[in-house]
C-alpha cells in the first residue's frame, strides 16, 4: 500500500519525516520537479504581453467587467 503525502513547506516536511522514524515506518524520499513546456507560439506571445504590461498597457478587470456590461445592454 502507499501513501502520497505532499507536505507544503520544509519544516512539515520535516517533522513528516521525523514522526515516521519516531514510529519506524519505513519511508522514501522522492524528489519531483515539473517542466513546463512552452512551444514557440505561446513563448512568443507571452513576451508581447510582459511587453505591452511594461509599456502601461494593462486594462484592470474592473475596466474590462464595466465595458462588458456596456456591451450587453446595448
Amino acid at each position: 500500500m502507499e501513501i502520497l503525502v505532499h507536505p507544503s513547506s520544509s519544516e512539515e516536511q520535516n517533522l513528516l519525516e521525523s514522526l515516521l522514524k519516531k514510529m519506524k515506518i519505513s519511508f522514501e524520499r522522492k524528489e519531483t520537479s515539473q517542466k513546463i513546456i512552452v512551444s514557440d507560439a505561446e513563448m512568443e506571445s507571452i513576451s508581447r504581453g510582459l511587453e505591452q504590461a511594461n509599456n502601461g498597457g494593462i486594462v484592470s478587470s474592473v475596466d474590462v467587467h464595466n465595458k462588458a456590461k456596456l456591451l450587453c445592454v446595448k
